[in-house]
């Protein structure tokens, strides 16, 4: 992340993507992982969450920290749910993909000096600093159409891990 990225009470959008771009994110249990520690870093660290979308191999951001340098809440979040993914990787019995996925964590993070056994997220969260409404206007169309984009869904509203959906899991802030 930018030495930018880490100022608090600045506007990014940050993408964070899953390494080799492994579609990870197919079964509700992942989607809930990610959910649930989203909402733990609005409730406990200070993440403000404008919008965002959960794709099956990233996760796309309009956010800022009004606590926390924002790099340090990021590298926590994926500090955590790597580990926790792994955990469900292994002890979902359902999971068709575990031992190729779990593999490719296990290759990735062999060859990343910064891990010591898996490697679920790239290293870098792509922070772009949103500072005019023309950027927050154009970033916040991506986030929404990346769904309709990948044939999801029709709509932007019709994918439910995304903040265009009304019913959406995870409560962000309005601009």
């Amino acid at each position: 992340m930018s030495k930018t990225a880490n100022l608090s009470n600045e506007l990014f959008f940050v993408t964070m993507t899953i390494v080799n771009w492994i579609d990870l994110f197919t079964r509700q249990i992942y989607f809930d992982l990610i959910i649930d520690n989203l909402k733990y870093c609005q409730s406990n660290k200070g993440l403000e969450v404008y919008e965002y979308v959960i794709m099956t191999n990233h996760i796309h951001m309009i956010c800022l920290s009004n606590n926390n340098p924002l790099s340090d809440i990021l590298r926590d979040f994926k500090t955590y749910t790597s580990k926790e993914l792994v955990k469900l990787l292994k002890n979902n019995p359902y999971e068709s993909r575990r031992e190729w996925i779990l593999s490719a964590f296990k290759k990735a993070g062999k060859s990343n000096p910064l891990n010591k056994n898996y490697q679920v997220w790239q290293n870098f969260n792509s922070p772009t600093l949103l500072d005019s409404p023309y950027l927050i206007d154009q970033k916040s169309e991506y986030i929404h159409n990346n769904p309709v984009v990948a044939g999801f869904v029709s709509e932007p509203y019709e994918y439910f891990y995304s903040s265009a959906n009304p019913h959406s899991p995870l409560s962000i802030i309005e601009f």
